[in-house]
């Protein structure tokens, strides 16, 4: 029954709906999503089908196909209408209450599918063009679930746009983004806003890029902080009057095995510029080349990494404050630094190919009598060695000029040094995570392949080959508000074996806001809570999805929650294709 016929599209693209105006405008944002993948498929000769999925139509509205309009001439995208009525809808416990029944509906268009690879959506979903170019290529890998970052955008879309004209609106109007860390509110241009008690100031040359889960205090009196996921961005334009390095204020955290990792800086092009051990509550000073005036660079967290009790991310580091050397601002460096002036204390000036200057600083109440330098070979032999008493000194300038000798290599064809450095300058013991709510799991030995996945928007965008939905018998079919539903299957693919990868910007899927309380927004989430406990009707919570994630991390293996008929496999439903145009898949 899975086998795909012998003509059929490379990607079928699902949607559930019904003509309730459920979000406001909801005839003109599915409208826009017609009209942006009809448009682009076309050209970019993308052979594909949009299967909308029509639950439970009010008897008082007409149906969906006819509420929309059709563009004329050849389109390499079908688009079919398959009707779940109302006497089937009845079948179902809390069918007063739930007038759609969201996953379900998305399982009989998957399970009639004709796509060698199949996306489940929504409705109000834009692609963009280097999206829409990438699945054209047909280079979709099966054993692989793809997701992708989720703009929102503007409710104010223009009618009747053509889809050059919604993709430049969009582009134009983002209002946040939803990533594997969370959600982010975003500047006009698009750049991440800082919230208002952060990490940084705004306004200092210090910017947030992807990467950063969002900021905590904990416990309440505590300083705000950052975890780091994989890796985090800092975009940097150094003031005009800053001549020093950049401060970060970080502690090692519960997954880093044994408390201990290797904090690497990484530029654009993957390649680490500078790196140190870290462990504890930690004062760092990164040295930047005095020549760069801006840079991208990437904070990378290397440890082996350990599942925590009672959450799914791998929190290996997280920061307190970044802030420039020499900047009057300092209200996030940690007391230890602000001690630093005091102790005796060693830090990199300056690094460069041949020269490396150490500022050696005696603090209050001592004096620098000695000196010692020392040279050995990989074998631990001494090649060099010097030692002197000098003069009593406060503060002094070491310099250490290294000459070396190029056999047949002109200097001036040697590649300079990065001039990055990155020093620990002073460690304190860090939080006892044992005795937190945030411990490693005692079952952390038993997971063979434990993951933290990008499941934040999901129910947008999940792409996998049409065997694989097959394979994991589509979507948790229980008759509830359809809250985690969507991320469950994401971890049950992981653990079946399907490897997660996330297409990265310029990619991207716009959503069009709605209505408050209509689905997620963050002005409406209180509002969507209460018309949920208002119905009395069932959903899993976040603690139970926790519950059940677990379970497959324990037992290295996905849950399978459907029988085999699932996507209503059984019923003969009817099916309607759209009018007008000449909607034809290629082979």
């Amino acid at each position: 029954m899975s086998t795909l016929p012998t003509s059929s599209p490379y990607i079928s693209v699902v949607v559930s709906a019904r003509n309730d105006d459920h979000g406001g405008n909801m005839i003109g944002r599915m409208q826009a999503f017609l009209d942006a993948w009809l448009a682009q498929a076309r050209r970019y000769d993308l052979p594909s089908e949009i299967i909308v999925v029509e639950w439970n139509p009010p008897l008082n509205r007409s149906r969906l196909i006819g509420a929309l309009q059709w563009p004329q001439g050849p389109q390499p995208c079908a688009v079919r209408f398959i009707e779940v009525p109302e006497a089937i809808h009845r079948r179902f416990a809390n069918a007063d209450k739930i007038p759609l029944q969201q996953m379900i509906a998305k399982n009989v268009g998957i399970r009639r599918a004709r796509g060698e690879f199949v996306l489940a959506t929504n409705l109000d979903i834009i692609f963009s063009a280097e999206l829409m170019r990438y699945l054209a290529e047909r280079g979709l890998e099966r054993r692989t679930l793809y997701r992708i970052d989720r703009h929102d955008v503007s409710s104010g879309i223009p009618r009747h746009a053509t889809a050059d004209e919604l993709l430049t609106f969009c582009q134009n109007h983002m209002l946040r983004v939803f990533t594997a860390e969370g959600k982010t509110d975003l500047e006009p241009g698009g750049a991440r806003r800082l919230e208002p008690l952060d990490i940084v100031p705004p306004g200092v040359g210090i910017d947030l890029g992807a990467g950063w889960y969002s900021v905590e205090t904990y416990p309440p009196a505590a300083a705000p902080f950052r975890w780091i996921a994989s890796e985090a961005e800092v975009i940097l334009r150094r003031p005009r009057e800053s001549e020093g390095g950049l401060f970060l204020d970080v502690e090692v955290g519960p997954s880093a095995k044994d408390g201990v990792l290797t904090l690497e800086v990484v530029d654009e092009r993957n390649s680490v510029l500078a790196a140190t051990s870290v462990e504890g509550r930690s004062t760092l000073r990164l040295h930047i080349p005095a020549h760069l005036s801006s840079a991208s660079i990437r904070l990378r967290p290397q440890c082996q990494r350990v599942p925590l009790a009672s959450d799914l991310h791998f929190l290996c580091l997280r920061v307190y404050g970044l802030c420039w050397e020499d900047s009057p601002w300092h209200p996030l460096l940690p007391p230890q630094a602000a001690r630093l002036e005091r102790e005796p204390t060693i830090r990199v000036r300056a690094c460069g190919p041949r020269q490396l200057q150490v500022v050696i600083r005696a603090g209050e109440d001592a004096a620098l009598e000695s000196l010692a330098l020392g040279l050995t070979d990989a074998a631990g032999e001494t090649l060099f060695r010097a030692e002197n008493r000098i003069e009593p000194l406060g503060e002094g300038l070491l310099t250490l000029d290294v000459g070396f000798r190029f056999a047949g290599v002109h200097a001036e064809h040697r590649s300079p040094g990065t001039g990055w450095f990155l020093e620990a300058l002073k460690s304190l013991p860090g939080t006892d995570w044992n005795a937190s709510n945030q411990r490693v799991s005692p079952f952390a030995s038993d997971m063979r392949d434990p993951a933290y996945l990008h499941t934040n928007g999901c129910g947008d965008f999940t792409l996998l080959a049409r065997q694989d939905w097959w394979d994991l018998r589509g979507y948790a079919e229980f008759p509830i508000w359809p809250e985690h539903v969507d991320s469950i299957l994401c971890y049950a693919a992981h653990h079946a074996g399907i490897r997660q990868r996330i297409l990265c910007a310029p990619m991207r899927i716009f959503h069009i806001e709605h209505k408050s309380g209509a689905g997620w927004t963050p002005e409406g989430e209180r509002e969507r809570i209460g018309r949920i406990e208002a119905k009395g009707v069932g959903l899993i919570s976040h603690s139970d999805s926790l519950k059940w994630i677990d379970q497959m991390r324990r037992l290295n293996a996905p849950v399978i929650l459907n029988q085999e008929y699932w996507g209503l496999a059984d019923l003969d439903l009817q099916e309607t294709a759209a009018p007008a145009g000449d909607f034809r898949c290629s082979p």
